[in-house]
């Protein structure tokens, strides 16, 4: 399974979070976009996991793993943070 299929999956389970001006709808997108960030949370959490646990590893592969984790979530707090301030 691709990347698109796996956001594919995703988005049709969670369901539409932009919210529109309609409050009964926007209930429902509120609890989609509770869902998401659960989801982002855990997933960056995972990926956290990933270098936290082997970035001293002797083992080259694990050590690979670490670095590309580490610059993965680098790379998306440098992008966020300065949209977000």
């Amino acid at each position: 399974m691709n990347y698109f299929d796996i956001y594919y999956v995703v988005r049709k389970l969670i369901g539409n979070i932009t919210p529109i001006s309609d409050d009964g709808t926007n209930k429902e997108r509120y609890c989609n976009l509770l869902d998401q960030c659960k989801l982002l949370n855990t997933l960056f959490l995972e990926v956290y996991n990933v270098y936290d646990s082997n970035k001293d590893n002797e083992n080259l592969s694990n050590r690979r793993c670490a670095e590309k984790a580490h610059d993965t979530m680098k790379e998306i707090i440098d992008f966020y943070s300065d949209k977000i301030n």
